[in-house]
């Protein structure tokens, strides 16, 4: 796995992971840049453009719910549940799902956030 980095308009840089070929001994890496950074770039993945414009119009979808609605998402461990700006951070927002490995946990997410049949296309059904 090779970190790199890529500059952003800021003038800032974010770590850019190449994850062609990753092997066990790179997780390490992995979990440092979650870590250290919260965020960063993923390359060589080989998910098409099509799924990650999908994917990124879903998300923004369900951002855009009501209030309400994303309150909704209370927390499973502290931390875990729906996040709202503050005058702190007014920029940063996140839902938060526990067990993104479980179906019912998943279907769950969905059917409290009210998710449409588009949102919820996945492998779990």
């Amino acid at each position: 796995m090779e970190i790199g980095q890529s500059e952003i308009k800021t003038g800032s840089c974010i770590p850019v992971i190449d994850v062609r070929g990753l092997e066990d001994s790179d997780y390490k890496k992995l979990r440092e840049a979650c870590e250290e950074w919260g965020c960063f770039r993923v390359v060589n993945h080989g998910m098409s453009t099509n799924l990650m414009a999908e994917m990124k119009e879903v998300g923004r979808c369900l951002m855009d719910s009501p209030m309400e609605i994303k309150k909704r998402n209370v927390d499973v461990i502290a931390g875990s549940g729906y996040i709202a700006p503050s005058k702190a951070s007014p920029l940063y927002e996140s839902l938060g799902l526990y067990d993104l490995g479980s179906p019912e946990a998943l279907r769950s997410f969905c059917d409290l956030l009210d998710a449409s049949p588009h949102q919820r296309i996945g492998g779990w059904e």
